[in-house]
């Protein structure tokens, strides 16, 4: 039974340990225990606080098992950028055409791009080896748009889910090689632990204002564009079942796609239901599971566990999932059935 809930100070020696054994951690969870100490101390402040409007908050969810245990963690960031600029590298079709000679050309290219300064941004899921990580991939994610679902005035209308784009086996990125270490000068690996955490409005002194032609960049980097690296493939697929979609912008770094999608047409908060919970002793493991989430802020919780929804509106689930969501009977709770 996975439950889903508000980091903790005490949870911080498995959150490093969660970072330490996961590659590409620096995406979603920080690799140093100061940086992440104080990526917990945020969160906290952010689930506790009184908020009107999306700002400068970060959320960290982690997953739990039975034991209590932390397996994984999702980061939500309330305004991608705040309060500067978030850049990305927007797809664009060039027209280059000559009626003299017959030609008609339609050029590949990309423009620096801040149009997704201001919207949510989900980092994606990390979650340790073995530990059934599709499952709990997928569990945080939904857990994740509940939570917005419920405080829509925390988080913006739309929401972006970036995902890390292809490296070498020396942890080097083509697209980068081929494009931002002409203007920075760094390497891929420092220029990513220079603007982790960072207002990345230094991107706009330093990276090319005109468009880039991508038929003139080496294939490697051509090739790399838009695509995520394998040990991310699974978050990809439960972004497109989410109806996430990634076609019209690129991480500045690493070219990784960046997905995006309307925050109330999200599957799990468009198709999410509220209704009454009722415990009941004959639910067994059976039966249909789903994700069920209180209504609480700094007390969020959601589990995945086995429910049953009811003709009267009800959702029976077990007195002990019940007693995790810390919930009663007829309480209100958010549901995402399979």
């Amino acid at each position: 039974m996975l439950t889903i809930r508000p980091a903790q100070y005490s949870d911080l020696e498995a959150l490093a340990g969660i970072a330490a054994r996961v590659r590409a951690l620096d995406v979603a969870l920080p690799n140093d225990n100061r940086e992440l100490e104080r990526l917990v101390e945020r969160s906290e402040d952010a689930f506790a606080a009184e908020i009107e409007f999306p700002g400068e908050e970060q959320y960290l969810l982690v997953a739990s098992d039975v034991a209590g245990a932390p397996v994984g963690a999702l980061r939500i960031v309330a305004a991608a950028g705040h309060p500067g600029a978030d850049y990305s590298f927007r797809n664009e079709t060039i027209i280059h055409a000559s009626p003299e000679l017959g030609v008609n050309h339609r050029i590949y290219a990309l423009t620096l791009s801040h149009d997704l300064s201001g919207f949510t941004l989900l980092r994606p899921p990390l979650v340790l080896p073995g530990a059934h990580r599709s499952l709990v991939e997928r569990t945080l994610l939904q857990a994740a748009l509940c939570f917005i679902a419920e405080n829509p005035a925390r988080f913006a209308e739309d929401v972006i889910a970036p995902l890390p784009g292809i490296v070498d086996e020396q942890g080097e990125s083509p697209f980068w090689t081929a494009v931002g270490s002409k203007f920075f000068g760094v390497s891929y690996r420092e220029a990513e632990r220079y603007a982790l955490g960072k207002d990345r409005s230094f991107m706009a002194e330093l990276m090319p204002h005109h468009p880039i032609y991508v038929p003139l960049l080496p294939e490697a980097a051509q090739n790399a564009l838009g695509q995520t690296r394998s040990e991310f493939m699974s978050t990809y697929g439960l972004l497109v079942d989410e109806g996430f979609e990634a076609e019209r912008y690129v991480d500045v770094f690493d070219g990784g796609p960046t997905f995006y999608v309307k925050r109330d047409l999200a599957r799990s908060v468009h198709d999410s239901q509220v209704l009454r919970l009722a415990t009941d002793a004959a639910i067994g493991r059976s039966e249909l599971s789903g994700l069920l989430a209180n209504r609480e802020t700094s007390r969020f919780r959601a589990v995945l566990a086995s429910s049953v929804r009811r003709a009267d509106g009800t959702v029976a689930t077990t007195a002990e999932v019940a007693g995790r969501l810390e919930l009663n009977d007829d309480d209100e709770v958010r549901c995402v059935f399979a």
